[in-house]
């Protein structure tokens, strides 16, 4: 009878064991891939219309971009204000599909729009232009610390709003917000950058009045 009372309570010990370690096991499985699905996807990027487009920009063949104007302030340091402004107006540059790109550090006050209509604008010959221009809505750095033991939501991120108009006749064409989020334990805001810009690019060169849905996108790699 003791030699069976003490069979049973080596089998209860040995399933009590057993369990223990599946459970172990199956958080530490539920919790790797998290880490890892953060660390290979890096940015994750969410734009959505505020205003969307209606009608198709492939008429317009000059492009005006403006620097972005800074709501963050000192928050958010110099050089990646600049590095935006050169990353943006590069990249729209390199869509190849503008006859023009320029950039304008501030408009000029005497230079208001005319009040004319867009085929007003076509009988007179003069060429569309395009205005690129908005502001810096959000960026925090994100606490790295907090980011590798996943408590909080601490990730770097970076948030714009651009707004396209035309500049004869001062129409707002489209609005969009961007935002770009790096979820990398090791985050890197040069990165968060050039994405952003990106972003910003393909809404210039790419919206016409077929594209105004939501989007959300990840970016792989380092």
């Amino acid at each position: 009878m003791r030699l069976t009372c003490k069979a049973i309570i080596c089998a209860l010990g040995v399933s009590v064991a057993a369990v223990s370690y599946g459970c172990s096991v199956r958080g530490v499985a539920n919790s790797v891939p998290s880490r890892i699905f953060r660390e290979v996807h890096g940015l994750r990027t969410r734009s959505y219309k505020i205003s969307p487009v209606t009608e198709d920009l492939r008429a317009y063949r000059r492009v005006e971009v403006r620097p972005l104007e800074n709501l963050m302030l000192d928050q958010i340091p110099e050089t990646v204000v600049t590095q935006l402004n050169t990353e943006i107006l590069n990249r729209t540059r390199a869509l190849n599909r503008f006859e023009r790109v320029t950039h304008v550090e501030a408009p000029n006050p005497s230079e208001g729009a005319i009040n004319q209509s867009a085929s007003e604008v076509a009988a007179a010959g003069a060429p569309q232009e395009l205005i690129v221009e908005g502001y810096i809505d959000d960026y925090t750095p994100g606490i790295p610390a907090l980011r590798y033991i996943e408590q909080g939501n601490n990730h770097a991120v970076l948030t714009l709003r651009i707004t396209l108009r035309d500049k004869q006749t001062g129409r707002t064409l489209g609005e969009t917000n961007i935002t770009v989020e790096n979820t990398r334990v090791t985050s890197n805001v040069p990165r968060m950058v050039v994405k952003a810009a990106d972003e910003v690019a393909h809404f210039v060169g790419s919206t016409t009045s077929h594209d105004n849905g939501p989007k959300e996108a990840l970016a792989y790699g380092k």
